[in-house]
Formats: structure tokens, sequence, C-alpha cells
């Protein structure tokens, strides 16, 4: 199969049906064929479930928020989440205006200490999720910018209008992943539920999503032998033996 960044809705179903002998088609949406539909059905709960299996970087968005009060002295207030919002990345908010860190998430126990007891936090911003939005503990009069990363939930995109979208209904949208991902999930997903042993289908994904998220975003490199820049500060040349201090 060739490699296609962006493999849609009909040609991951084209490639599942084809591995597991299954007749290929040419309509996924309004395709009668049970079979296919199931395999429809499959590839967007496999699309689904890789969104919260890994943090991938093509799903980790920026969000800046506008913080500030209705009115002097407000205890708490509500502020609506991205629309594709699925999840914080964590460590990651600031107040831009200020340049401090965000603290939180704040814990219901201590919030309610803090509204009950009406405590005015100025200094920093105290955050929590609660009803689907981020709440923000004793917000500004003067407006100041909340900027934090999140993970979308929008894994696929329309392909007729370029809508990013959280699951493939058209047989031209297409998902974000690596294309060989989802082929063998779905695959191994068919195996599973149409009654057969999915042991070798399944080893396939495991073996393409560990070599997929060991690649997605980097990682530090870690050197287990001394490196080959100057040593500012060693003892063996460039710290005496005694007078540490001494004019």
């Amino acid at each position: 199969m060739p490699a296609a960044p962006r493999t849609t809705l009909i040609e991951v179903v084209k490639y599942v049906a084809k591995s597991v002998g299954h007749p290929t088609t040419t309509d996924v949406a309004s395709s009668t064929d049970e079979a296919i539909s199931r395999l429809g059905f499959y590839v967007n709960l496999c699309g689904s479930e890789l969104g919260f299996m890994f943090n991938w970087q093509h799903l980790m968005k920026t969000a800046n928020l506008t913080i500030v009060a209705d009115t002097p002295g407000q205890i708490e207030k509500g502020f609506a989440l991205p629309a594709d919002f699925k999840a914080m990345i964590d460590d990651t908010h600031w107040d831009s205006t200020s340049q401090m860190p965000a603290l939180g998430p704040i814990n219901p126990q201590d919030w309610q200490c803090l509204v009950v007891r009406q405590a005015m936090i100025t200094t920093r911003f105290l955050w929590r999720i609660r009803d689907g939005k981020l709440w923000i503990k004793s917000p500004p009069t003067t407006p100041s910018n909340l900027t934090f990363e999140y993970l979308s939930k929008y894994w696929a995109v329309d392909g007729e209008d370029g809508t990013p979208i959280d699951a493939m209904m058209k047989n031209s949208d297409y998902h974000l992943y690596p294309w060989q991902l989802l082929v063998l999930f779905t695959r191994a997903k068919w195996f599973e539920n149409e009654g057969y042993d999915s042991t070798g289908a399944y080893l396939d994904f495991q073996k393409a999503f560990a070599y997929e998220t060991g690649t997605n975003q980097g990682a530090t490199s870690l050197s287990l032998v001394p490196g080959v820049g100057y040593p500012y500060i060693t003892v063996a040349r460039n710290l005496p033996d005694t007078g540490y201090g001494s004019a």
C-alpha cells in the first residue's frame, strides 16, 4: 500500500476490507452493505480511541482567553473552553499579561474554602474545570490573558470544506493520524468484534503504535558518557585542592 498522509474514510475501509477478504466498495457513507457499515463504524471508533491513547502532537492546540471580571470583587467566573477542547495539557497555564504561571487545577475542597471565605486572590490566576467551563478565582477588573495548551477532540477533517471534525462521516473525510495506524487498528477491531482471533492483528497494531508514539514528538537525548564540551567546573581541571575563597 502506498503511503497516504491523508487517508480518507473510503480508503481506510477499502484497505481493511481487502486485508480480511471482504469485497471492497466505492461508497461507505450510504452503503446498504451491513458489513461495510460496520467497518465504517469501527473506523470512527478506533479514531476516537486513538485520541485518548496518546497525546498526539497534531492534536495539541494553544488557547488564549481574556480574563476579566463582570463586576469588581467577583468571587469566581466561568469562561467557555475552546469548541474542540478534549483535555488540558498539564503545567502549560500562564498569565501572559503578568508573565506569571497560573495555579491549578485547584481541587474542589480548596476551591470551596476560597469561595465561602471570599478570599480575594489577586497575584495569580487560580483555575479549575467545572461544568464544561474554565473557572477563575477572583478574576481581575482589568483584562488579562490566560494562555494554555490543550488536546483537541478533532482528529479528522471534512474532505469538502476542510473543517476539523471528530468523526469521518463522508467518503472524502480524512484523518490526521499516521495513515497505517488507523488501518491496523480498525483491522484488529474488525477481527475482535466479528468473532475471530484478533491476537495477530493487535500485535501488528501495537508494533506500529509503539513506533509512531515513540517518534511523534521527539525526546531529549540522554548520554551515559562524559561530554566533549569544556568542563567549566571540575575538580580535576579548575578547582584548587585547598584555599577555597582565599585571596
